[in-house]
């Protein structure tokens, strides 16, 4: 009886080491090698197919996906062709991310032929120009083959396969397919991106540029995340194998803060559900900190790091999980307090949510996941997004023309009290006429704007000695090239209006600013002994503050100031809009002064300083060539002399 149990035990045991038999397609439609998968370790990744052809009795029956590991595994699959001819076929692996995969198939001669894939080559050096990595191998009429596949992952995401035998031309009839649906999605993707971005472009709405960038992290993540789905490798960087091994959790990072703050938003979920928003950011936090160490790691090339890469990519895996559910709670939670964008969210994402649940089971079954469902689930999801937007373009508009209707009564009850106002405004007007003296006194020096004012013109005058200041920031064409427009304006109005405080502080005279250029003199219209002095101490003054907001602020400034002394004519110009401004060479050589300096130094000619040079300490440069003017004494000031040396 023990004998008659023991010989049942081994008949059942029989196919967990040796592979069982395949026939091979005949037809458009694939044989899968799955259930007939047997299995050997090569933990050290060592052995060749001779040593593992050798030790058949060693592979063991398992599923093709052994899922997180950083041994070798080789599959070992029996295929025989029952037709009358020999033919060839491809062997579809259903993976994209594998850094090795080899396919061994006998030559006939005791050897095999052997062909060598994996996500670390270009895209060109492939066996076939596939989407995943297929082999073809060639079995003769009525023989019976076995087949090898060796696959190791030396990267953060683990093995799964899921082995099919396809006739050419069905598996390139299938590709085409995938291939359409795909640019069809990118098609549908830069149409609404278009349209959006134009949206943004004439509203100036950031949630259309949000929702644009978020738009573009989908479609990247839905092409690169797991493997991608569609040619994105092949199509767009087939050079670039460590940016398609990268973009697996850098578009996932973009997904991952874009779409959760486009939803936070236009929700307001930090101001509904602040405990929550602040959990959902957290996990958030956390997840992009494991995407830029995974693709870091990945892009330097980290040796022996596949265990602890593999590892912070099941930590990240786990830390996403949390995110949509929260984000789902916040957009459930304003559905039901009456939100319309609230319910648009809630009809965009259920395709989606169930895309991904399938794709979920499809991994516990240790399936490659099918990401054509996905694909269509975040089309889905952007359109309704994108009518979610018009719609609530369209009811700001409806509140726009109802705030409008309630201003026209509001201007029709108003009509009345005009004329009780008429009496008021004249009292207005004339403050206003104070206001414009005032101002006057703002644009011009205070001597000729009294002058222009009691007389309707300012005399011009010629100043036989005073000093120009000119300032002006190296490199400012390439840094506003660089800097929002906003932003530059805010940068360049700040500092202008330090220095009309420092050229107050020191008796100096503002002239004008032209473009990232400011100049002031001082000697005039009130003429003074100390000018050059003023000057000198303004524009020392001008750079120790450049220097001390350089330190606090992330744009670096680089001043150069120039000074001369000399003769100038000083007027009033303008009819309408006033404008104080001096002539004259000495103007010129001011200018030739700052352009000819050097960056934070004071640049000064020889005329200035001989007038400075008691209270500073005067650098002789030499002579240095000025545009237009030849050869020019010039001296750098390096600061207050000490008069106490003396």
């Amino acid at each position: 009886m023990r004998v008659l149990w023991l010989v049942w035990w081994l008949v059942l045991m029989l196919p967990a080491s040796v592979a069982a038999q395949s026939s091979l397609p005949s037809g458009s439609e694939p044989v899968d090698l799955t259930a007939a998968t047997v299995l050997l370790e090569d933990p050290g990744g060592n052995m060749t197919v001779q040593q593992v052809a050798a030790q058949a009795d060693r592979f063991v029956a398992g599923k093709a996906s052994p899922g997180f590991s950083t041994s070798a595994w080789w599959l070992h699959f029996r295929v025989r062709n029952t037709g009358a001819q020999a033919g060839t076929w491809w062997f579809d692996t259903a993976n994209r991310t594998l850094q090795e995969a080899d396919l061994y198939v006998p030559d006939g001669r005791g050897g095999y032929v052997h062909q060598s894939a994996g996500a670390n080559r270009p895209f060109a050096r492939r066996p076939l120009p596939t989407d995943y990595f297929v082999f073809p191998f060639t079995v003769g009429a009525g023989e019976t083959a076995d087949l090898y596949l060796r696959v190791r992952s030396t990267g953060f995401q683990g093995v799964m396969l899921q082995p099919m035998v396809w006739q050419p031309q069905a598996y390139q009839a299938r590709q085409r397919s995938e291939q359409t649906q795909w640019v069809l999605y990118l098609g549908m993707a830069l149409t609404l991106a278009a349209f959006n971005l134009m949206l943004w472009l004439y509203q100036r709405e950031v949630d259309n540029l949000i929702y644009v960038l978020s738009l573009f992290a989908i479609v990247w993540t839905t092409s690169s995340a797991a493997g991608g789905y569609g040619s994105a490798f092949q199509m767009l960087w087939p050079e670039s194998p460590l940016f398609e091994q990268s973009s697996a959790v850098l578009s996932v990072l973009f997904v991952c803060v874009l779409t959760p703050l486009f939803i936070s938003r236009l929700l307001g979920l930090w101001k509904l559900i602040p405990r929550v928003s602040m959990v959902l950011w957290t996990f958030i936090v956390i997840n992009c900190l494991t995407s830029i160490t995974l693709a870091a790691m990945t892009i330097m090339k980290v040796p022996n790091a596949a265990a602890q890469m593999q590892t912070i990519y099941i930590i990240g895996g786990l830390l996403w999980q949390p995110i949509f559910p929260l984000l789902g709670y916040g957009i459930v939670l304003c559905a039901l307090r009456g939100d319309r964008f609230a319910r648009f969210m809630v009809v965009a994402y259920l395709p989606a949510i169930v895309a991904s649940t399938y794709t979920s089971m499809q991994n516990v079954r240790g399936e490659p996941p099918s990401l054509v469902f996905i694909m269509w689930g975040a089309a889905f999801e952007l359109l309704v997004m994108a009518l979610a937007l018009a719609d609530r373009f369209n009811q700001e508009r409806l509140q726009k023309m109802a705030a409008q209707e309630a201003l026209v009564q509001t201007l029709r009850r108003s009509e009345q009290e005009l004329e009780q106002k008429v009496t008021q405004r004249t009292l207005e007007l004339n403050r206003e006429q104070n206001r414009t003296k005032e101002l006057l006194y703002n644009i011009l020096p205070v001597e000729l704007a009294e002058e222009l004012s009691n007389t309707g013109q300012a005399q011009p005058a010629r100043h036989e000695s005073a000093t120009v200041l000119f300032t002006d920031f190296a490199g400012f064409t390439a840094m506003a090239g660089t800097m929002p427009a906003d932003r530059m304006i805010a940068e360049l109005n700040e500092i202008f209006a330090a220095f009309d405080d420092i050229a107050d502080e020191c008796g100096v005279e503002k002239i004008k600013t032209i473009g990232d250029a400011y100049m002031a003199a001082a000697g005039l219209p009130k003429p003074c002994t100390d000018h050059a002095q003023r000057c000198v101490r303004a524009g020392l003054k001008m750079i120790a503050y450049i220097e001390q907001r350089n330190r606090k602020n992330p744009f670096k400034w680089t001043l150069r100031v120039g000074i001369h002394s000399g003769p100038v004519v000083a007027g009033v110009v303008g009819k309408r809009k006033y404008a104080f401004d001096i002539w004259g060479d000495t103007v010129n050589i001011a200018s030739r002064m700052e352009s000819s300096g050097e960056g934070m130094r004071v640049n000064v000619s020889a005329y200035t300083s001989d007038l400075a040079k008691d209270e500073f300490e005067c650098e002789y440069r030499g002579k240095v060539a000025a545009k237009g003017k030849g050869e020019i004494d010039m001296y750098f000031i390096n600061g207050m002399r000490d008069v106490t040396a003396n």
